[in-house]
């Protein structure tokens, strides 16, 4: 579903996040189709916040990084490391444990629009130690050393990674800070790339990610689809959390009553519930679910029993059939015509903050004078999940 991104619109709906502790147990749900801002500030408690001021914040006071939709649907940021400055791309992800890109010399290694990073031609790199903090929060399993420098492998949303962890200077937006990252030199050789970037930038709750290393006190993001888009990191994030507004604090114990330790990268926040055309969706609203907060999934998920309550909801609002063998990815279709009597839904989250997602945001026009519907069941995905959200 990677063409739905193509779907954003240029309305804003925003939402805002504060870091909390989440759970382990998942439920899935992402809005591909909503243009969408988000604020996290760093707290024991957090909170997403609904309904805040649409227009992304000026920059001024903190970082404002430009983020735009590559051609596989993902947000991209651009930027430096070394001295002199090399540039370098990357997939924004929220819940990446860490920064890294791919560096010379690399064998297996995906394709990318920019050269290679460098490390031998930066004054400023630095291989980090092993005894460093950095280091040991690697999982021993996943870490060795070669001559007192660290090697490191890991999993990432574009496969497995493997190479040596440094230190160097970035210049993010107007800021230049020396961050630790995986300077990679071997990807998964399946991969043959990820629409041009050359690596990912993290901004998960673990030591590695970029908002942890910066120290941000908090970030925001705004996906605008087609229009650029933003990441704010420090005072510019919080302008988001001005006007009206309303909240709803992240989940911070599993499901067994035990704490979290610090080391989930996930954002998550509990969803009350679901209304389509005002009507709640009763296999939505019985129980509360934990959503997952996501920037790189191409589509939205619910739990089998409310996307079927969603899609009987859909069928009868529009008064029409479905599409008999709707196109792939796709399960659920429509007529182009009947698009307008397709309703708004109403995500509802504990604490009563809201989301509300027109038609245009979450039908995508496929071809052929349908719609579809760019939510899926987690079902499809084989886990036991009931949201993950942009």
């Amino acid at each position: 579903m990677a063409a739905a991104a193509s779907s954003l619109r240029k309305k804003f709906v925003c939402l805002a996040i504060t870091m909390g502790r989440p759970v382990a147990t998942l439920f899935v749900l992402c809005f591909i189709s909503v243009t969408a801002c988000s604020l996290s500030e760093q707290a024991t408690r957090g909170r997403l916040l609904a309904g805040v001021d649409a227009t992304p914040p000026a920059a001024g006071g903190a970082v404002a990084v430009p983020i735009y939709l590559s051609s596989q649907g993902l947000y991209v940021a651009n930027f430096t490391i070394g001295t002199p400055p090399q540039p370098v791309s990357a997939v924004v992800d929220l819940t990446g444990e860490l920064v890294w890109t791919q560096c010379t010399p690399c064998q297996p290694c995906f394709e990318q629009d920019l050269p290679l990073f460098d490390p031998t031609k930066s004054s400023t790199f630095r291989g980090l130690p092993c005894g460093s903090h950095l280091c040991e929060s690697i999982p021993e399993s996943s870490r060795n050393c070669t001559s007192d420098v660290c090697i490191y492998e890991a999993p990432t949303k574009a496969g497995d990674t493997g190479g040596m962890a440094g230190t160097d200077t970035f210049a993010i937006g107007a800021a230049k800070e020396t961050l630790g990252f995986g300077c990679v030199v071997m990807t998964d050789k399946r991969l043959k790339t990820i629409g041009g970037p050359s690596g990912i930038v993290g901004l998960g709750r673990t030591p590695w990610s970029l908002v942890t290393q910066m120290n941000v006190t908090a970030f925001s993001y705004c996906l605008a689809g087609k229009s650029s888009g933003a990441l704010f990191l420090g005072a510019t994030a919080k302008q988001l959390a001005g006007g009206k507004n309303s909240s709803t604090p992240f989940v911070i114990k599993t499901s067994a009553g035990s704490s979290d330790n610090g080391s989930n990268p996930y954002y998550m926040v509990k969803l009350a519930g679901i209304e389509a055309g005002g009507a709640p969706l009763q296999a939505a609203s019985s129980s509360g679910s934990t959503v997952l907060l996501n920037t790189v999934s191409p589509a939205s998920y619910l739990a089998d029993g409310a996307y079927k309550a969603l899609k009987k909801a859909l069928t009868a609002a529009v008064g029409v059939q479905p599409v008999a063998s709707p196109p792939k990815p796709y399960d659920l279709c429509f007529p182009k015509a009947v698009a307008g009597d397709a309703p708004e839904l109403v995500f509802t989250f504990d604490g009563g903050a809201a989301l509300t997602v027109p038609p245009a945001n979450y039908l995508l026009a496929s071809g052929n004078g349908t719609v579809c519907l760019t939510i899926g069941s987690s079902a499809s995905l084989n886990l036991t999940v009931s949201c993950q959200c942009k």
